[in-house]
């Protein structure tokens, strides 16, 4: 795979780009690459120049297709650095597993083992513990070194480690005896350290699942388990606690300011007590004054790519809008003081900052504006190719096309016995193909190879003559297993349950989630659920029996503090039940007549899918979801149907309803057919126009 980087020398806007980024001629500007396309630029520019490749893309799923196509063009160690979420409220189990993943990033680019990273908008924006602390808090553990071990525990709960009886996942430490366990967010497992007095006898890597040891070392790191440390604040703990006075006097004199005291007053006294709790994010500001963002770690050598420019500045943009809103509410109920209110740099602040960095804007399309004024402009015609998928007669055709052409062709394939089919059945269309399958050299003009590897999508460069076909995501690859749906919140584990939510039992009606207790029953201890209802009835299901216990779903003005709890052994439940089945049969029975004169109104049938249809879909570049496969043929049979089309569509963000509607827009265009996209804000509507210009790009689709 290393081979298609050298091929990058043959065209010459390439080597202009060199030239800029070597001359301190940048920013600079290059239209008409696609994701694939700047994925190999990237990769070019890192083993050209030698130096640190940053690149910088608008969502995470195009840095994770990002981090895949580098890494399989590169054949090198790709770390990819993500946003996280902040929390600002004290919820009882809060996941950091961004968090981890962003300090193990950090720390590799702080010591300079950071040869290429891909990270996000929101990743650099936001704001973080500074360089200087973060190496300072790590700690290396080598093996012969003495330390005292009530000091290293010491070190692990002020780094934001939780102990525990048994380590099993990240950010955990246990100590027994003389044995140390932990589990770094810089290491892939946890660490066993034995003790033998002060003296590091034996240190290993040890499977969390059964707890034994699997892998000697030689050193371990201790890295902060959380970005937000109080003893980092200016002057320790006492410091911070002395600043927190500030604050609460401050918001004393304040009219209304009663929330924002109380709220201040009750985490003083979490952090007079020596303790952490999950909302520190509240205090960012205060415990690290200086702002400092991941784009402070970014090594001075680095070359900065920003992937899809535009993207990525609009997507800086919402990012700082939806930060500014969430603080907003914060400081409307009194859960933030209003000195702390700033989370991330403004995307005006970082182009100031990336300054002092080469930057390369790789885009589809050249742009009107850019972050920065480019000082070098190039453009490129380069083509991205549909995968071939399962289909290895598409593999053929197109393989024939471009060795006619005088291409050097290079077809990529999962494995090496697809590679042996492959070339059997072009031998069998008498056409003359080598199989490499480590790609140790391009093949001549006009010549094709075949090789395993891949990327998310396939490539041609016509200025040098060079076409890459990838078998992508096969459609067997892309299937995943269908899953049991259910219509209830079913509870899997007592885990799924706070105290204080409201639950449903399907005998006994509402009621409120107590505890989790354990009560002896002739002569056996088991674990039980304890729920209060109406006056001072209390109900204890065994835990054996959570099939009959699910969470209660109700509307928002019904919500879990107004809701009136059933009474145990009363007929409440029972009428509640039959009145709802009433309403259930009147609802249905409209609904009948709704669709009953529905189904006599003529409407359009549209076209079965065209083979163009079937190559939009192929350029997909994610493995649908079952949801998304189902809702797919679901909206295409409806179409089909000479009917008006009744369906709603929801999910959360992020989970491909915008790909279903792009599909179903496409089988109208191909109609003939004009389609509308409605969207409530500004910033929505150019989200989805530029989406839509580049999922379009390759058909005469006009956008408006």
């Amino acid at each position: 795979m290393k081979q298609l980087l050298s091929a990058l020398g043959d065209i010459p806007e390439y080597r202009s780009l060199l030239a800029a980024v070597d001359n301190g001629a940048c920013p600079a500007a290059f239209s008409g690459l696609s994701a694939v396309h700047r994925a190999h630029f990237a990769a070019g520019l890192h083993r050209e120049l030698g130096r640190p490749v940053v690149v910088v893309c608008a969502d995470e799923g195009e840095a994770q297709r990002m981090e895949k196509d580098l890494a399989a063009l590169s054949g090198e160690l790709v770390r990819t650095l993500s946003a996280r979420e902040f929390t600002f409220h004290n919820a009882a189990v809060v996941s950091r597993q961004y968090e981890h993943r962003r300090l193990s990033a950090l720390r590799a680019l702080a010591a300079g083992e950071c040869p290429l990273l891909v990270c996000t908008a929101e990743a650099l924006l936001q704001r973080t513990m500074p360089k200087t602390l973060l190496t300072q808090a790590a700690q290396v553990l080598r093996m012969g070194e003495a330390h005292d071990l009530n000091g290293l525990t010491d070190t692990l709960a002020a780094a934001g480690y939780a102990r525990c009886e048994q380590v099993e996942g990240v950010g955990q430490f246990a100590l027994r005896g003389g044995i140390l366990d932990f589990f770094s967010p810089a290491h892939p497992k946890p660490v066993r350290v034995e003790f033998f007095g002060d003296e590091i006898d034996a240190m290993g890597y040890f499977d969390p699942d059964t707890q034994r040891r699997i892998e000697n070392i030689s050193q371990a790191e201790i890295l902060p388990a959380a970005e937000v440390l109080p003893q980092f604040a200016p002057g320790g703990w006492p410091g911070l606690l002395d600043a927190l006075d500030g604050l609460i006097s401050r918001a004393k004199r304040r009219k209304g300011g009663q929330a924002l005291v109380q709220t201040l007053e009750e985490d003083k006294e979490r952090l007079a007590a020596g303790t952490s709790f999950p909302a520190l994010d509240r205090y960012l500001a205060l415990i690290y004054p200086t702002m400092a963002t991941a784009a402070d770690y970014l090594p001075e050598e680095a070359v900065v790519v920003l992937s899809d420019s535009g993207r990525v500045a609009e997507r800086g943009k919402n990012y700082l809008w939806q930060l500014g809103e969430d603080a907003k509410a914060l400081l409307e109920r009194g859960e933030l003081a209003g000195e702390l209110a700033r989370f991330a740099r403004t995307p005006e602040e970082l182009w100031e900052v990336l300054e002092g960095w080469p930057v390369c804007y790789l885009d589809a399309f050249a742009a009107s504006s850019y972050p920065r004024r480019p000082r070098t402009l190039l453009n490129l015609l380069a083509k991205q190719l549909p995968s071939y998928g399962a289909s290895l007669e598409t593999a053929v055709s197109d393989l024939a096309h471009y060795v006619s052409e005088g291409f050097r062709t290079v077809v990529l394939v999962s494995s090496q016995q697809r590679a042996l089919n492959l070339q059997a059945l072009l031998r069998e269309q008498k056409m003359t193909t080598a199989v490499d399958f480590d790609l140790h050299a391009l093949p001549d003009y006009g010549k094709a190879v075949i090789a395993v590897g891949g990327v998310t999508a396939g490539m041609e460069y016509p200025v040098g003559r060079l076409a890459v076909l990838t078998e992508g995501q096969s459609a067997l690859g892309k299937r995943r297993k269908s899953k049991p749906v259910t219509n209830r919140q079913k509870l899997g584990s007592y885990a799924d349950l706070s105290p204080g939510d409201l639950v449903v039992h399907e005998h006994h009606g509402v009621g409120r989630f107590v505890e989790m207790t354990k009560k002896v029953v002739d002569g056996v201890e088991k674990d039980y659920i304890k729920i209060a209802y109406a006056g001072t009835d209390i109900l204890y299901v065994p835990a054996t029996s959570l099939d009959l216990v699910s969470k209660y779903i109700g509307s928002g003005e019904d919500g879990n503090e107004t809701r009136k709890l059933n009474k145990l052994g009363g007929a409440d439940w029972e009428r509640a039940k039959s009145r709802a089945k009433k309403a259930v049969k009147d609802l249905a029975k409209g609904l009948i007549q709704l669709y009953a004169q529905r189904q006599r109104q003529p409407s359009y049938a549209f076209s079965p899918d065209s083979e163009w249809m079937h190559e939009f879909e192929e350029q997909f570049e994610y493995a649908e979801t079952d949801d998304q496969l189902r809702c797919i043929a679901e909206i295409k049979r409806d179409m089909e149907q000479p009917r008006p089309m009744d369906r709603l569509l929801c999910g959360d963000v992020g989970y491909g309803k915008t790909e279903v509607a792009f599909r179903a827009i496409m089988k109208c265009v191909l109609d003939g057919k004009q389609a509308a996209i409605l969207v409530p804000t500004t910033v929505l509507a150019r989200q989805h126009f530029l989406s839509a210009k580049q999922r379009f790009a390759k058909y005469p689709v006009e956008i408006d």
